[in-house]
């Protein structure tokens, strides 16, 4: 079928061709892309010159990455202390420093001039019986993705964070703009702080050609993802596919991959005139996200969030205890839905390969009740193992 391009498709496709550096490739490439026409006819050339473009997009990230890796690896790296890290991302003046000495026993530099925290740093919350630690990052700017200054050290710390703290500052002229930012900046990194309905893992091997792995039904066809596979030159692969993906999504974790953060937003100074208004305008547009408004100044409405944080990640607390022994103090930290093979697995590979059977107090039906490898765990549960 014939294409029938435009005049303008041509102009666009010589620039693309002319074009030397990898960034001027990339943006000629996408407004390429945006002027062909979408039919049936422009099908396999807009499918190939995305391909072009996912590719040259990471050609331009792994130089990026080789330039800054070892100064931001040093600089912008805490150790992940306590149940989880979270990482707390704003704009300047937004009030990260006041949210950081709110909830912690850190002692971060206030001043009244913008960019004052130049480095992370980190402090421990207390929520109950565990300590979760949070992580100061300096202020993100419209545009740290594409690698000025400190933008890549403060987004490699939220990509390896569990999870990440928004703080929005409500007495600004546009904080629905501010959360844009935020959230364009983190896409633009292939964070998403947005839980997909569906998810593709891509697991390379030496041998067995292209097998594609769903416990579902598809919305693509098999065919399809494995001619993609073998498009990219891959072949030998099992493509593991949950939930309800398209083939754009296979093409994505090809080339990047896209994490997940569970997030909390912060709005911040709502003691401030004008401020609930301006919530209320964010809520409207964000409802999607958890959203909690705090005075950082008057201490307002900050009891609840070590206890959203909490819910926000979606951990549990298990606590081991041997025969006839009390419960462990300190508990393990597993993920909702584990089960008590995944706990067997985590205490150490014998005692799941030698599991006889397991003891379980909290959510049983009666305590002590006896249990197997794939009961799911709550938390607060206690776990007797036998081997």
């Amino acid at each position: 079928m014939p294409t029938n391009l435009p005049p303008e498709c041509t102009v666009l496709e010589k620039k693309y061709l002319g074009a030397r550096r990898t960034s001027e490739k990339i943006e000629a490439l996408q407004k390429y892309l945006g002027a062909i026409p979408k039919h049936k006819g422009t099908e396999r050339l807009c499918a190939r010159l995305k391909t072009r473009l996912a590719r040259l997009r990471l050609a331009e990230e792994e130089t990026k990455r080789r330039r800054g890796s070892s100064y931001l690896a040093s600089r912008y790296t805490v150790k992940k202390e306590g149940a989880a890290q979270i990482v707390i991302l704003g704009l300047t003046g937004s009030g990260k420093s006041s949210i950081l000495k709110l909830l912690t026993s850190a002692k971060p530099e206030i001043y009244g001039y913008p960019f004052t925290t130049t480095k992370p740093i980190p402090g421990m919350m207390a929520f109950e019986d565990i300590q979760i630690q949070l992580v100061e990052t300096p202020a993100l700017f419209a545009g740290a993705s594409k690698g000025s200054g400190w933008g890549p050290g403060v987004l490699g710390m939220a990509r390896n964070a569990d999870g990440l703290m928004l703080v929005i500052d409500l007495s600004s002229p546009d904080p629905r703009l501010q959360l844009e930012t935020l959230i364009d900046e983190l896409d633009k990194s292939h964070i998403t702080i947005v839980e997909r309905r569906g998810k593709v893992e891509i697991e390379r091997k030496e041998a067995g050609g292209i097998q594609v792995v769903s416990l579902s039904e598809l919305n693509i066809s098999v065919h399809d993802v494995k001619h993609l596979m073998n498009k990219m030159k891959i072949d030998n692969a099992v493509v593991k596919i949950r939930g309800d993906v398209e083939l754009e999504d296979v093409t994505q974790a090809i080339f990047h991959k896209t994490v997940y953060k569970p997030t909390i937003v912060l709005a911040n100074k709502i003691d401030v005139a004008g401020a609930e208004r301006k919530f209320r305008t964010l809520r409207e547009a964000f409802n999607h996200l958890t959203l909690i408004t705090v005075s950082a100044v008057l201490k307002r409405d900050v009891e609840n969030i070590p206890q959203r944080v909490f819910e926000a990640l979606k951990i549990l607390r298990v606590y081991t205890k041997r025969p006839r022994q009390p419960p462990a103090e300190k508990p393990m930290i597993m993920r909702e839905q584990s089960t008590i093979g995944d706990a067997a697995k985590m205490i150490h590979k014998d005692f799941y390969k030698d599991f006889k059977y397991a003891r379980l107090w909290g959510s049983s039906m009666y305590p002590g009740e006896r249990v197997g490898l794939n009961r799911v765990l709550q938390d607060k549960d206690v776990l007797e193992i036998r081997v």
